[in-house]
């Protein structure tokens, strides 16, 4: 297709998007500097799992590390607040226990809690809504996406619902994050790598190393989307640096939204990350 065709269908595509009203600019919270203030992160990242295989090789442990190392490299996190749970060790349970026993024994109301979850993720069945809209998926998984062996945002949110802090950020890099509508709860930021209705497909790329969304987010956070210049990257900053470049790349990858996938021809759409922001101010988490 003609260059300028194709440039054309991105601009349109951009600019119908950006009416959407997700792209929110909200007041510059003071940046929380005293010392009753910790940071803690749950980090799970799966690739593998028990008995489901996927037809082509992501670089889900590679973005999960990459935010390991962006947190150790951050001035304001120390190693032993930070939990990583990779393929194996990402069980349901070991992923509850992280979240309910870990972090609930550490954290306080004050603290800054993240939750960054880079995986395979899919949409519940309307006849099983009873359960959520839609799961991510742990080292458990069956060929046959069983519920069970999943975690649904309802339940992902119950574990949530556990802790003290009212300053949650919660990143999934899954297809269909959009829709873990049951997160959207007072105290928290939820950046979501796929969309909530149509465009709800997450991708990686091999010349980023790293899922599309989950790459330009932490260029954002190692400093880029420090705007104001004061030294701190909220989550909402590495958002809005985020969201348009993962479109633009996510159409021009994705062009013309037709791939062959598992020996199928389906139609994968480009990718629209969403932020669901139920926190005053903005909610700071790395200090350059």
């Amino acid at each position: 297709m003609n260059k300028k065709i194709r440039i054309g269908i991105i601009f349109v595509l951009t600019s119908i998007l950006l009416l959407d009203g997700v792209i929110t600019v909200f007041s510059e919270s003071e940046k929380e500097t005293n010392t009753d203030v910790d940071y803690y992160a749950v980090i799970v990242g799966v690739e593998k799992f028990a008995g489901l295989e996927f037809p082509e090789e992501d670089h889900i442990d590679d973005e999960a590390i990459a935010m390991y190392d962006l947190l150790l490299n951050s001035s304001n996190w120390k190693e032993e607040n930070i939990k990583i749970l990779l393929n194996e060790n990402a069980t349901k349970d070991k992923i509850h226990d992280a979240i309910v026993n870990w972090l609930g024994e550490k954290e306080t109301q004050n603290d800054v809690v993240l939750i960054f979850y880079t995986d395979h993720g899919w949409r519940i069945p309307i006849t099983k809504r009873k359960y959520g809209q839609a799961m991510v998926f742990t080292y458990n998984m069956t060929k046959e996406y069983r519920i069970e062996d999943a975690i649904t945002d309802k339940e992902f949110d119950s574990w949530v619902d556990t802790l003290d802090s009212k300053n949650i950020a919660i990143i999934l890099d899954t297809c269909y994050s959009g829709r873990m509508f049951a997160l959207r709860q007072n105290g928290r930021v939820l950046l979501a790598a796929g969309g909530k209705h149509f465009f709800c497909g997450v991708d990686e790329d091999d010349t980023l190393g790293n899922g599309i969304f989950g790459y330009f987010l932490m260029q954002g956070f190692k400093g880029v989307a420090d705007i104001n210049n004061d030294g701190w990257v909220t989550v909402e900053e590495a958002f809005r640096y985020a969201r348009l470049p993962t479109i633009h790349f996510s159409i021009w990858k994705q062009f013309p939204f037709v791939i062959k996938w598992n020996n199928q021809t389906i139609i994968w759409f480009f990718q629209v990350p969403i932020i669901y922001d139920r926190y005053v101010g903005e909610l700071p988490l790395i200090k350059l």
